[in-house]
């Protein structure tokens, strides 16, 4: 079955979901889980095999082979388990984005739970999200603590004291802005993030074919701009950095982030309170890729005048050492900055 062109049309704002929708009798979430798969044949089995140990069952497991030319589908349709629906797109699409969008769009659940294929939940995740979702049923997205696991470490995530109060007291745009902005990173990493379907419809599909990397955070925060985020201290997943084929290794960081983009657009309907916190993101994100730049090519012009002043002096200093450094000198510069 091709159904590369049911994806394309997803690259639009809006999802058209067509599957019917299964809402458990007992009022629990009913998790859809949507799993991208482009040549990861050392890794798939082990993550579908942490998905069926969940103690809360998922109602279903989509994964998408996205033009793969290993035996990664092969080994999925080894797999009896009947929740198991394989799909198949005949071009690789950057960033999994065109196939997460056809997963969800097939999806039944009322709840998306994302996991990449090389990487694994514990037993507990869905259980401790559903628990999120059961103390506080207003959220539309949940996310957990993770591991990021290297080939000679681990190491957890990230977390503040304001990040994890959001068990207790969800965040709303304002207030999730405030955290990424205090964490230095997006408190939402795509492989302990589950999202209400409701949610997802509202706040539209990835960017495929507009983005070759970032549009996982540009989505979640046209989500969390819907409906509130809650927050997981407990870490239940693993990020496993060291894989095969990442596509963070793949692709560069020299284009304008398409957050930049969504967060400019947010600003005009925003209150005074976001749009100061959506400034300083955009300032953030901007930063963010200059640094990077340094390992390679240097940014493009589009950068500079898309940072807000005063409050971007910083930035706007990181994308003018990018564009006039040598290369060798950047180099040097990213390798200090790391060691920082």
């Amino acid at each position: 079955m091709d159904t590369t062109k049911s994806a394309e049309k997803l690259g639009s704002s809006v999802l058209s979901h067509t599957s019917p929708r299964r809402v458990s009798e007992s009022g629990r979430p009913s998790f859809s889980v949507v799993i991208p798969l482009h040549n990861k044949v050392r890794h798939v089995a082990a993550c579908l095999e942490s998905v069926q140990a969940q103690t809360f069952a998922p109602v279903e497991i989509i994964v998408v082979d996205d033009a793969s030319t290993d035996s990664s589908g092969d080994l999925v349709r080894g797999f009896t388990d009947p929740r198991i629906r394989l799909l198949h797109r005949s071009e690789p699409g950057p960033g999994g984005y065109a196939a997460r969008n056809l997963a969800i769009d097939s999806a039944s659940g009322d709840w998306i739970a994302f996991l990449d294929a090389d990487d694994i939940w514990l037993p507990n995740h869905l259980a401790d999200i559903a628990a999120a979702i059961a103390r506080h049923p207003e959220v539309g997205c949940v996310a957990t603590r993770y591991i990021h696991v290297h080939d000679d470490r681990r190491v957890p995530s990230r977390v503040s004291p304001q990040l994890l109060a959001t068990a207790d007291r969800p965040a709303d745009l304002a207030g999730f802005l405030e955290l990424w902005l205090d964490l230095g990173e997006c408190p939402i990493w795509t492989g302990s993030a589950a999202f209400a379907r409701k949610t997802l419809d509202m706040a539209g599909a990835f960017p495929a074919g507009r983005a070759s990397r970032g549009g996982d955070k540009d989505l979640w925060l046209r989500a969390v701009a819907r409906s509130p985020f809650s927050y997981v201290g407990e870490a239940s997943a693993e990020f496993h950095r060291d894989s095969d084929n990442k596509v963070s290794k793949m692709t560069t960081t020299t284009s304008l982030p398409i957050i930049v983009e969504t967060a400019r657009a947010m600003i005009a309907q925003a209150n005074a309170r976001e749009r100061a916190l959506l400034r300083r993101l955009v300032n953030l994100q901007i930063a963010l890729y200059a640094r990077y730049s340094f390992k390679g090519a240097a940014v493009s012009r589009d950068f500079s005048r898309h940072i807000y002043l005063p409050e971007g002096i910083g930035a706007y200093a990181l994308v003018a050492a990018s564009r006039l450094l040598p290369t060798s000198v950047r180099r040097t510069l990213y390798r200090a900055m790391k060691l920082a």
